[in-house]
């Protein structure tokens, strides 16, 4: 059976094209300010740093929970007044107009975000090669992706550029992926995707029908993913530049 020839790339963000980590130390600085940015918009929950903490975790994990078996995106709206904070008598509709400025703060203060420092050789090498690159992310604020791809100076690589809380849908579910290979006008054989767990980026993308499913681990991978993702990818990497000779021997030059 002959292969479908790959003509695009897609890419998962944290823990793919950026390393992401946290602990505990980590949270509760981000909590403070956190606190301090509520404050600053009139929103005082009445609770001291370590309080907030748990009820922002409590919270987040409730919304996970939900949106696993959903596989839905929620805007940060919804996440913010239904989830993390709905019960400490904060007005809704405030809370509502600062929901993106939250979780703006809470995907760059929760987590210590940094580029993979090979990224930009292997998007040039790629681009180099005639393939379309995409970024496919699960993350509740509208804001990040742009901001941290603006950020490391590779956002005029990528298009599309698919948020899931803009999409309103989350990884695995296999329509996120059809939705970049639409946007892209490729059939989703001609693509390939990069991501850290099988949970949601092999799961999703092989779903979908993408040609090859690539598996880079990252310290969100254990996170992620539990024994009951089975999923094989079609290579594990341990380095983004490994993602260049596997695509181009499925494709490339716009062939």
């Amino acid at each position: 059976m002959t292969s479908t020839t790959i003509r695009a790339v897609a890419f998962d963000l944290g823990g793919t094209l950026e390393h992401v980590y946290y602990d505990d130390a980590l949270r509760l600085e981000a909590a403070a300010g956190l606190r301090e940015l509520l404050a600053g918009h009139g929103l005082d929950p009445g609770l001291a740093v370590p309080e907030l903490l748990a009820a922002v975790t409590n919270g987040m994990a409730a919304y996970r929970a939900w949106r696993e078996v959903e596989l839905i995106e929620l805007a940060p709206e919804r996440v913010w007044a239904d989830y993390v904070l709905p019960n400490h008598g904060l007005d809704r509709g405030r809370l509502e107009a600062v929901a993106e400025d939250l979780a703006l703060y809470y995907e760059t203060q929760f987590f210590k975000r940094t580029m993979r420092p090979e990224v930009p050789q292997v998007l040039a090498r790629l681009r180099t090669h005639g393939l379309r690159l995409a970024v496919i992310s699960n993350i509740i604020s509208r804001r990040l992706v742009p901001h941290r791809l603006q950020e490391y100076g590779i956002a005029r690589y990528f298009d599309p550029v698919i948020s899931s809380c803009v999409l309103g849908l989350r990884k695995p579910n296999p329509r996120i992926f059809l939705e970049a290979a639409r946007l892209m006008g490729l059939e989703p054989a001609a693509c390939a995707y990069v991501g850290d767990t099988i949970s949601r980026d092999v799961a999703g993308s092989q779903q979908a029908g993408y040609g090859l499913a690539i598996q880079i681990k990252s310290f969100l991978t254990s996170v992620s993913d539990t024994a009951k993702d089975v999923a094989q990818p079609d290579a594990v990497v341990n380095d983004l530049t490994e993602v260049v000779d596997l695509v181009l021997a499925r494709g490339g030059d716009g062939d």
